[in-house]
């Protein structure tokens, strides 16, 4: 029963006043009660079945780490009268921390739609649970609780993948791909015959011409020495390295870009726009910014994550069914709380990709006094390719490295922080000398800065 009934019973306690002066008069209080109970029967027995309620769960957007995802429930009532309902849809902690009430009326054989919107925290695959439903008759006397699964479920719980979240503006894309497709209109331009490794024609040998350039399967069909041109690649392939070991795991806490709502209380705004990320999950944002961009640019990518072993290995392709598919591995690729192995992941990369390429290489510098193990693994990488190493910076180490000590404590914490920004240097100045090219950036520009290395070396023709 709803507090309108119970309200109402308790009214007919008010009737029993009289009845301690004349005993009699507790009838008025009988007769009432009756009268609410045959309206509390009517109601109830007025009141739908659950069977009588079809369920319709559909996500309007595709779910991406920390972008608004609507999510759209449809309830269809196959009976009569009219009923005021409430539902909880039973999403995972994943999504929304503390599903939200959302009341609707429902008329009969019509469609009634609700829409409520999410904010994805986590990426990977993710059970849904049923949507609970609590719905009232038209005297409002009566109550029923339901649990619905919705009709588009194929198993026992829907199921919804969260993607890594795409660019921050839709502006710094497109003037990245324009970037890359002007550089790509130059080198078609200049293309040098001589020179690069692609192949371009045959013509006759000239004095001067290497002997390692004769075709010897065309001079013995002519009958004379021809050589073959080369020219410059046309097409690059770029490899995304992603670092999931131990340190992928630190958390970074980023404010979200997004217009803001009128009359948006202090909360609201703290939920919708701040989002605690790891430094994992920015890679992989950065990893499929890069990849629409080198699609754009007409190079292929591949992509590959691991920790202690290789999680995920994507050779190289194009296309957009490529780039779907690198994001599907993307959301599927987890953090793991032991150190990873870069020498395995290097040797896994030699092996997959023999020709010459670019390795965007997006991980993080262990604090080690000896040498650590991601130099050595660059130094064997980039004896055959270019490695552009991405690093993520922490502000708060250097701004406690710069802090005036007021206590004893405050002089260790910042002597330690000196020693540590001073080693990391030390390696960063080791790996340039080796030819590897760094980028340093923070959590929220990572994408960005990756983007915009990859448009430098293609400018400067590096590969």
């Amino acid at each position: 029963m709803t507090p309108l009934a119970l309200g109402l019973f308790a009214v007919g306690l008010l009737m029993a006043v009289p009845a301690f002066f004349h005993w009699r008069q507790i009838g008025f209080m009988l007769g009432w009660d009756g009268f609410v109970l045959l309206l509390v029967v009517v109601d109830a027995v007025r009141l739908p079945s659950p069977e009588k309620f079809l369920v319709t769960r559909t996500f309007l957007d595709s779910p991406q780490l920390g972008r608004d995802t609507r999510v759209e429930l449809a309830v269809r009532m196959e009976a009569d009268g009219v009923v005021d309902l409430r539902m909880i849809d039973d999403l995972h902690s994943a999504l929304v921390a503390t599903p939200g009430l959302q009341r609707v009326e429902v008329f009969p054989r019509e469609e009634v739609l609700s829409l409520a919107t999410v904010y994805p925290r986590e990426r990977g695959d993710f059970a849904l649970g049923r949507v609970y439903l609590r719905y009232r008759g038209a005297l409002k006397l009566v109550e029923r609780w339901a649990a619905a699964l919705p009709v588009n479920a194929d198993v026992e719980a829907q199921r919804v993948r969260v993607f890594p979240a795409h660019e921050d503006s839709r502006e710094n894309t497109q003037f990245y791909l324009l970037r890359a497709r002007q550089i790509e209109m130059q080198k078609r331009k200049l293309r040098l015959r001589g020179v690069g490794r692609e192949f371009d024609s045959m013509r006759d040998y000239q004095p001067g011409d290497e002997l390692r350039k004769i075709s010897w399967t065309a001079t013995a069909r002519r009958g004379k020495l021809v050589t073959r041109q080369f020219t410059v690649e046309r097409s690059q392939q770029v490899w995304m390295m992603l670092d999931a070991g131990r340190l992928s795991r630190t958390a970074f806490e980023l404010r979200r870009g997004g217009v803001e709502k009128f009359a948006e209380t202090e909360a609201e705004r703290e939920a919708a726009h701040l989002l605690t990320v790891t430094q994992l999950d920015q890679a992989t944002t950065a990893a499929t910014m890069l990849a629409q961009v080198i699609q754009g640019s007409g190079d292929k990518f591949g992509m590959m994550a691991y920790g202690r072993d290789v999680q995920q290995l994507l050779p190289p392709g194009a296309g957009a069914a490529h780039v779907r598919l690198l994001i599907d591995l993307l959301s599927q690729t987890r953090t793991e709380g032991a150190e990873a192995d870069h020498l395995n992941a290097v040797a896994r990369l030699k092996t997959a990709q023999r020709r010459r390429g670019l390795i965007v290489w997006i991980t993080e510098l262990i604090d080690s006094v000896g040498k650590p193990e991601l130099v050595i693994a660059a130094s064997e990488l980039v004896r055959r390719h270019l490695v552009v190493l991405v690093l993520l910076k922490h502000p708060e180490l250097e701004e406690l490295a710069g802090r005036e000590p007021k206590t004893r404590e405050e002089m260790f914490h910042s002597a330690a922080a000196q020693e540590m920004l001073e080693r990391r240097r030390e390696t960063i100045a080791q790996l340039e000398r080796q030819g590897v090219l760094i980028v340093e950036t923070t959590a929220a520009e990572v994408g960005i800065n990756a983007v915009s290395k990859y448009l430098e070396v293609k400018a400067e023709g590096l590969l």
